[in-house]
C-alpha cells in the first residue's frame, strides 16, 4: 500500500514539474515573441524615418531637362512640336492648350483629365501646355513591315541618370511602350508614364517609345494623346512631375 502511495506522489509530483516547465515555456516564448514584436516595431519605425527622409531629400532635388519644348509649342507650319521629330507618326494634331487661371468648371474634360495625372486639377498651376494627339504606324511600313516603328523623340545627352516622363492617354491600335510612354495602358484615363535610365556620363540616347506592330497592315494605326514630355536629370518621382527648366540653349526660352 505505502509503495503504491509513494508511486502516487511521484506520479503527481512529476505532472507538477511538467506544468510548472510548461508554465516556464509558455513566460519564455511570450517574453520572446514580444520582444521579437517591440524589436521589429523599433526597426520598422527608423526604416519608416529613413524612408520619409530619403523621400523628402528626393523632392528636393533640382531637375533640369536635357530635352527642349516640353510645353509641345507647334512648330511654324503649325503641323508638329517643334524640336521633336516624328518617327513614324503619321499625322500630329494640336487638341488643346491648357492655361492656367482658369476656373476648373471652366476647363474642358480632357484638360482637367491631364491635369489630374500630375495632381494640378486647380485653377492655378506653373504655366500654360499643349495637348497634341498622335496617330501613327504600327511598323515601319513597306519593305520594313517587319520591323518595329517608334514614335516623337529627341537626341539628347545623358550626363547622368534620368528620368524621361510624359502625361499620356492610349486611344487605339497597338499600344506604344518604352521611355515617355513606359506603362501606359489601353484604353484609361490619361497617366504619367515613364521610367529612370543611366547610360554612362559620355552617352547619349534617343527618347522614342516603340510600337510592335510588326506585321500589321499599316493602315492599322494608333493614336494617342501627350502632353509634357521631357527628359530631365535626376531621379523625379512619377508622382512629382511638373515643367522643368531647358537651360541648355541661349535661344530657347527656358520653360518652353
Amino acid at each position: 500500500m505505502a509503495l503504491e502511495q509513494d508511486i502516487a506522489k511521484l506520479i503527481e509530483a512529476s505532472n507538477d514539474l511538467t506544468a510548472t516547465v510548461d508554465n516556464k515555456i509558455q513566460d519564455i516564448t511570450a517574453t520572446l515573441t514580444s520582444s521579437v514584436v517591440d524589436a521589429k516595431n523599433k526597426v520598422n519605425a527608423e526604416l519608416g524615418k529613413i524612408d520619409q527622409r530619403f523621400d523628402s531629400a528626393r523632392k528636393k532635388q533640382s531637375h533640369f531637362r536635357v530635352t527642349k519644348n516640353q510645353a509641345l509649342i507647334p512648330n511654324e507650319a503649325g503641323t508638329f512640336p517643334h524640336s521633336w521629330s516624328g518617327g513614324y507618326v503619321k499625322e500630329a494634331r494640336l487638341l488643346e492648350t491648357v492655361t492656367t487661371g482658369v476656373e476648373t468648371d471652366q476647363r474642358t474634360p480632357l484638360a482637367r483629365e491631364f491635369l489630374r495625372a500630375i495632381n494640378s486639377d486647380t485653377k492655378y498651376f506653373a504655366g500654360k501646355f499643349n495637348i497634341w494627339e498622335l496617330e501613327y504606324y504600327p511598323n515601319r511600313r513597306g519593305e520594313s513591315a517587319h520591323l518595329f516603328a517608334y514614335l516623337m523623340y529627341q537626341y539628347f545627352r545623358a550626363p547622368t541618370l534620368v528620368t524621361v516622363a510624359a502625361i499620356v492617354k492610349h486611344i487605339s491600335g497597338v499600344l506604344p511602350n518604352g521611355f515617355w510612354c513606359e506603362g501606359l495602358e489601353a484604353n484609361q484615363e490619361a497617366k504619367l508614364c515613364g521610367r529612370t535610365a543611366y547610360y554612362g556620363r559620355n552617352n547619349y540616347s534617343h527618347c522614342h517609345p516603340y510600337v510592335h506592330g510588326e506585321g500589321k497592315p499599316e493602315d492599322e494605326t494608333g493614336v494617342i494623346q501627350i502632353a509634357l514630355p521631357a527628359v530631365v536629370t535626376g531621379e523625379v518621382p512619377l508622382d512629382d512631375w511638373g515643367q522643368f527648366a531647358y537651360l541648355g540653349d541661349a535661344t530657347q526660352n527656358a520653360y518652353d
